[in-house]
């Protein structure tokens, strides 16, 4: 009990009083930028579908004859608790002849760039956006691309066209110094009458800054509430065995002792001990009491013979010749009467043993069988 009450005052003085402290790493500001392109394209050859003047915005697929021209605006912006950054914007118009493979590592037979549109802001704030328009004729593109492949032999790669966004960035962003370069692509895929335009989307990246910090260290709540009625349950405990110690609530009684002793010696002394029912006579003959059971088995085995529980009266025998040996256990400490039959025991044996009688010659011959342990 003092153990778990030791236990129980450290995990509540470990949690309450003193928790202790840990390190964690918490971040302290986060950044995200991102690019994204629009494009539309306007109908200069009216059709059935499409009337002249028309424009068509973010397609998926643009006709070569109908709208050749592809205007587009890349936009770039960022989120951060605090910046001041300038960028510079640079669009190019990329054509390149490619062979893929599996791997990922594709052969590149050719690759040709020009710029197409070029800008700068400087003290761009965070939400707001640097924007760059550019405009390219799509197909007049796509004829440029096949006439470089046809100087190189027809290659056996594949065409590419992509517009490529290239954003230089410089300044401060949540008060570190920022110096890196991004890069946004939007490819596009020639066709015989179309070409189509393979849109991404939004573009983005993040991070953060982080500074490690000591914080007090919180446990759950099954310590929080436990750690207490721990301890209080020890204390209580120990008061309580205080006060019954002290008011004789643990003392034991010599009823108690005594029946304490009789059940270890009837339990160690089992293998002597053999039930049964003795006449009613027998109560005549000269008789000698003792005091424990362990001295009645004595005297059984320095005699050769068993010890008898007579259920009949609830005491034990041992026969010798035409005296008889006994001893009578004592009563359970709960069941009433129990101090005065121990204090009657001595006067009642001394009365007996004036009285004689010869013990019958059946009960010898049942008395002095073979089965002591010695016999076996």
């Amino acid at each position: 009990m003092v153990l778990i009450g030791a236990v129980g005052g450290y995990l509540t003085y470990t949690t309450h009083v003193e928790p202790g402290t840990t390190t964690e790493i918490k971040e302290v500001s986060s950044w995200q930028s991102s690019g994204a392109f629009s494009h539309q394209a306007t109908v200069v050859n009216g059709t059935t579908a499409f009337d002249e003047g028309t424009v068509l915005q973010n397609r998926s697929v643009y006709f070569r004859g109908v709208s050749p021209k592809l205007n587009g605006t890349f936009r770039y912006a960022y989120e951060a608790q605090e910046g001041n950054l300038t960028t510079e914007t640079t669009v190019l118009l990329k054509y390149r002849s490619v062979e893929p493979a599996d791997d990922g590592n594709g052969t590149t037979y050719w690759d040709v760039t020009r710029p197409v549109a070029q800008d700068r802001t400087e003290a761009l704030r965070p939400t707001e956006r640097a924007t760059v328009p550019f405009s390219t004729n799509a197909s007049a593109a796509i004829e440029r691309a096949r006439r470089i492949d046809a100087e190189h032999g027809n290659t056996p790669g594949q065409l590419e066209i992509a517009f490529i966004a290239r954003v230089d960035v410089s300044g401060t962003r949540n008060g570190q110094r920022v110096d890196t370069t991004n890069t946004y692509r939007l490819p596009i895929i020639p066709g015989d009458s179309v070409y189509r335009v393979a849109d991404p989307g939004v573009d983005t990246a993040s991070g953060s800054q982080t500074e490690q910090v000591s914080v007090l260290v919180e446990y759950g709540a099954l310590r929080r509430v436990g750690s207490p009625l721990l301890l209080l349950l020890a204390v209580g405990s120990l008061l309580g065995l205080l006060y019954a110690r002290q008011t004789g609530r643990l003392s034991v009684s010599e009823a108690e002792r005594r029946w304490a002793d009789y059940r270890t010696a009837r339990a160690e002394y089992d293998d002597w001990i053999t039930i049964g029912h003795l006449p009613s006579d027998t109560d005549k003959m000269p008789a000698i009491t003792v005091d424990s059971l362990e001295g009645l088995v004595d005297v059984a085995i320095d005699t050769n013979n068993r010890v008898i529980e007579n259920v009949s009266c609830n005491q034990y025998v041992v026969f010798v010749d035409d005296r008889l040996y006994r001893y009578e256990p004592p009563l359970e400490p709960t069941a009433k009467g129990d101090d005065e039959r121990a204090s009657d025991e001595q006067g009642s044996s001394t009365d007996q043993t004036k009285d004689g009688m010869t013990v019958p010659s059946q009960l010898q011959a049942n008395t002095n069988h073979s089965d002591n342990p010695k016999d076996h």
